[in-house]
């Protein structure tokens, strides 16, 4: 039986849907919010593994983002009771206290900021140091980090283009040696540290130029490779990713954030 084609309006689809669940579920006395992971689970499923891929680049991106979908929504749709430990730094009012255009904006300011930026659980000992440049210097710095991404990518994908054994038909990697196996493996590594960061200084420029941030607001993604003389500092603070997408997970031993007067 022939799959059908990835619809690219899943994505969306499912975005909308953990939207709607936050919105919902910080409701005074909100009931069956976890109705909302139901179709979201779902979809993210269905395009995962019962549609034809197209595009290779594209699909990986697409599905890699669904399935940190279903994680992200099991945290704050299952996990949480009206999101009582969100919450946003100088907020005065409880989710349940917020009219419906409250709630929309908490809970798309929420979704927008994976790293907690201006929230309680911004996780501030893990987040390299912040920029103490000008608006215009800030957005003029970041221009040339592209550009250094752009050739650090170019470079780090040589090895890859090159390699017989990414080609069509070409031979496995376990015809050659282990150098000429490890190899493509740094080579990705490096690729995605470039992608990652490229993108997130790109996004960095739109809200720092925009003015929804400010340049302190925006650290680095990834901290120094210099800092990375321990395994804990290497995971916990240069390749951070793990606190990255889920930054309210607390430092063991470290309190509880006040709850939600909700």
């Amino acid at each position: 039986m022939e799959k059908p084609n990835r619809n690219p309006t899943i994505g969306p689809v499912c975005q909308l849907l953990l939207l709607l669940a936050l919105v919902h579920g910080g409701r005074p006395n909100a009931q069956y919010n976890w109705i909302f992971f139901i179709p979201l689970l779902t979809l993210c499923i269905y395009s995962a593994f019962f549609c034809a891929p197209g595009n290779t680049t594209i699909d990986y991106v697409a599905i890699g983002f669904l399935l940190h979908l279903i994680l992200t929504a099991s945290d704050y749709i299952l996990l949480r009771n009206r999101q009582p430990e969100l919450r946003k730094i100088g907020q005065k009012k409880g989710t349940s206290e917020m009219t419906f255009k409250e709630r929309l904006i908490w809970a798309a300011s929420l979704l927008a900021t994976p790293r907690g930026i201006g929230w309680a659980h911004e996780p501030t000992y893990q987040i390299p140091p912040r920029p103490t440049a000008s608006r215009g210097k800030f957005i003029a710095s970041q221009f040339l980090w592209i550009i250094f991404y752009f050739i650090l990518r170019d470079i780090a994908l040589i090895p890859i283009r090159e390699n017989p054994c990414f080609k069509i038909g070409g031979p496995s990697l376990a015809a050659f040696g282990w150098w000429r196996r490890m190899v493509p493996v740094w080579s990705h590594i490096l690729t995605q540290y470039s992608s990652i960061s490229g993108v997130d200084v790109i996004a960095s420029i739109i809200f720092v130029a925009t003015g929804l941030y400010e340049p302190r607001d925006c650290p680095h993604i990834y901290g120094s490779p210099l800092d990375a003389y321990t395994l804990r500092k290497c995971w916990g603070y240069v390749l951070k990713m793990s606190f990255t997408l889920y930054p309210h997970r607390k430092k063991i031993g470290q309190s509880r954030l006040a709850p939600d007067s909700s």
